[in-house]
């Protein structure tokens, strides 16, 4: 492997400003410190760790079709609820689900931050909108009491809260005493007897093809994860 020079121009922020290697470093010095709190028995593939110290460093990602600055602490406050760590703020999100086709025998839970709102409210709304919407007025109104009623600034006003943050929260779970639903892009893992051992982030766009090249040097460093798929199946 060679040596980086410090000084070497390694790509840019997502204002146009320059990130040398040594700022990669400083970040991976950084996220090592926040794993000690947020990690109870799991670990972190070295490769994870330098994909997040580039979003640290403010350098965007291009996940197949979509190119994102990742919310750093957002993942990693994610990684701390399945760790049922002390150290949680993260937004509980769609119960982790098994990986299929390439990637099978890993796993995938999404991470949720700011820039993924607008999508889960429009999913959220085009399923439950309406059932949403009829609610709020029955409640207001009564029965089919709000049919003919003048829509008024307030009421407008009403709806709109319904439409976004009424949807975010049932979404959410949270008016409902039910799991959540809410959708990111995905941390994706190996689960072992023992541990979870996180391996990379990854896009719904992105091929199992992109995805595994992420991950591929995980056995390297994991040797529980060799024998293990889809990492079995690497030439020897």
């Amino acid at each position: 492997m060679r040596d980086f020079d410090p000084n070497e121009i390694i790509g840019q922020t997502v204002e146009g400003k320059a990130v040398t290697w040594a700022e990669i470093e400083h970040a991976v010095a950084e996220l090592k410190k926040w794993l000690t709190v947020k990690l109870t028995t799991g670990a972190c593939a070295k490769g994870l760790i330098f994909q997040l110290a580039g979003h640290y460093c403010r350098m965007p990602q291009q996940f197949r079709t979509r190119r994102l600055l990742a919310d750093v602490h957002a993942v990693l406050d994610q990684i701390a609820l399945m760790e049922n760590s002390p150290m949680v703020r993260g937004i509980a999100t769609k119960a982790a689900e098994p990986l299929r086709g390439g990637l099978k025998g890993l796993w995938h839970k999404h991470w949720f931050q700011a820039a993924f709102i607008a999508t889960n409210l429009l999913n959220e709304m085009d399923k439950n909108g309406e059932m949403l919407l009829r609610k709020f007025l029955n409640a207001k109104f009564g029965r089919e009491g709000w049919q003919g009623q003048l829509l008024t600034r307030r009421l407008a006003g009403e709806l709109a809260n319904v439409s976004s943050e009424g949807a975010l929260s049932h979404r959410a779970g949270k008016d409902r005493q039910k799991s959540s639903r809410l959708t990111g892009e995905w941390i994706v893992y190996a689960k072992t007897p023992k541990r979870n051992i996180y391996l990379a982030l990854a896009g719904h766009s992105e091929t199992d093809a992109d995805i595994l090249e992420r991950c591929r040097y995980a056995p390297t460093e994991f040797p529980e994860l060799q024998n293990k798929a889809p990492f079995s199946d690497f030439e020897k």
